[in-house]
C-alpha cells in the first residue's frame, strides 16, 4: 500500500500513543477500499482500506453495541487505474477468478469497414431501407425516429428476411413508411458490462446496441462476438 511501510515517521505522530498495532496485508487493504466504495458509496484509497480493515479486526473483539472510530486517510480518485481495475488486481495477485470480458472490448475489436451504427429513418420508405442494407451488405439495421444517437430516438429494427417476406407478399410494402413494418427495437447493453450480458441478448435476438450515457455506440452482433471469442482465444501459432 503506498505511503505505508516508508522509514520515516511525521513529527506530529507519537507512537507512545499507540495501545495495538493491526498488520493488514495489501490484498485485504484493497479489497477493503473496493468493498467501502461499493457498497457504503465512499471512494477511499488503499490506506483507507487498511484502516477500516483494521476497524473491522477490532470490532469483532467488542460487542454490537461499541462504538469505533476509523479515519479514512485518503481517496481513491488517483488509484482508479490502480485497485480500482480488476485486470491491474489480476495482474498483481490481488484479485482471483477469470478475467471479465466488457461489452466495450468487444465493441473496439471490431473493424472499421462499416460506420459504428448504421440506421434508417422511421419515415423513409421501405424501398430507401433495403437499400440502406444491400448497400452496406448488411442483414439488419435499427430505426430512429429522428438522425441521432439518443437511445430514446431508437425505435424499432428492421431485418432483411421480414422484409422480404412482406414484399414478396404485396410488392406494394415498397412504398410504405418503415414504420408501418418495422419490428420491436433492438436489445440495448451497457457499454461497460459484462458481455455475459450481452450473450443473454444475444440468444434471444441477432443483435445488441451498445450505448454509453444515453448514446448508441455501436452495434454488436451474434458474428462479432464470435469472431472476437475465435480469435482471442486463438493458441499463437509456433
Amino acid at each position: 500500500t503506498e505511503g505505508i511501510g516508508e522509514d520515516f515517521w511525521p513529527d506530529t505522530f507519537d507512537p507512545a500513543l499507540v495501545d495495538r498495532w493491526v498488520r493488514v496485508p495489501d490484498r485485504e487493504a484493497f479489497l477493503t477500499a473496493r468493498a467501502v466504495t461499493r457498497q457504503e458509496g465512499i471512494l477511499i484509497g488503499g490506506s483507507g482500506g487498511s484502516a477500516v480493515s483494521a476497524a473491522l479486526t477490532i470490532a469483532r473483539e467488542h460487542d454490537e453495541d461499541a462504538t469505533i472510530v476509523v479515519l479514512l486517510p485518503d481517496t481513491g480518485r488517483q488509484y482508479l487505474s490502480k485497485l480500482f481495475s480488476d485486470s491491474w488486481m489480476r495482474q498483481y495477485g490481488f484479485l482471483e477468478g477469470p478475467e471479465v470480458i466488457r461489452v466495450e472490448q468487444v465493441l473496439s475489436a471490431k473493424g472499421d469497414e462499416l460506420p459504428a451504427v448504421i440506421t434508417v429513418l422511421a419515415h423513409d420508405k421501405v424501398r430507401q431501407a433495403v437499400d440502406v442494407l444491400q448497400t452496406h451488405s448488411i442483414s439488419q439495421a435499427p430505426v430512429v425516429r429522428e438522425g441521432s444517437t439518443d437511445v430514446a430516438q431508437f425505435v424499432g429494427s428492421i431485418r432483411d428476411r421480414e422484409l422480404l417476406e412482406r414484399v414478396f407478399r404485396d410488392p406494394d410494402a415498397l412504398q410504405a413508411d418503415v414504420a408501418s413494418v418495422m419490428a420491436p427495437p433492438i436489445p440495448v447493453v451497457e457499454w461497460d458490462a459484462a458481455v455475459d450480458d450481452a450473450f443473454e441478448e444475444l440468444e434471444r435476438a441477432p443483435a445488441v446496441l451498445v450505448a454509453k450515457a444515453g448514446q448508441v455506440l455501436g452495434v454488436l452482433t451474434r458474428s462479432d462476438l464470435l469472431d472476437f471469442l475465435a480469435h482471442r482465444r486463438q493458441a499463437p501459432s509456433r
